[in-house]
């Protein structure tokens, strides 16, 4: 018998699944929820992949983008320094990704 097994909360398809509700929760300018998604997803990012994960770093970015729409840009600012601090280490001062985190 073939068995389907349906992904847990923690699996690649449910973390990406929320970081797009996170993202479209944006739009609307919904942002207390769009907080609360990209709160919990970057806790289970954390733990699962690691604080330097390409995927923990885009929903800090995430994070920080909220924060800015809610004019929190002082916790904006925060998380757009530990990004653009991980990558420079990571990637290196000179990696796109890194220039175009220190741009905004």
């Amino acid at each position: 018998a073939v068995q389907q097994r349906m992904p847990g909360p923690d699996s690649h398809t449910a973390m990406n699944t929320a970081q797009l509700l996170g993202n479209s929760l944006f739009s609307p300018k919904k942002y207390v929820e769009a907080e609360v998604v990209n709160r919990e997803l970057l806790s289970r990012r954390r733990e699962l992949q690691g604080a330097e994960h390409p995927g923990t770093l885009t929903t800090l970015m995430s994070l920080a983008s909220v924060f800015s729409e809610q004019e929190k840009l002082d916790d904006a600012l925060a998380i757009l320094n530990d990004v653009r601090t991980i990558q420079g280490r990571v990637l290196g001062a000179e990696d796109l990704n890194t220039l175009t985190t220190t741009t905004n």
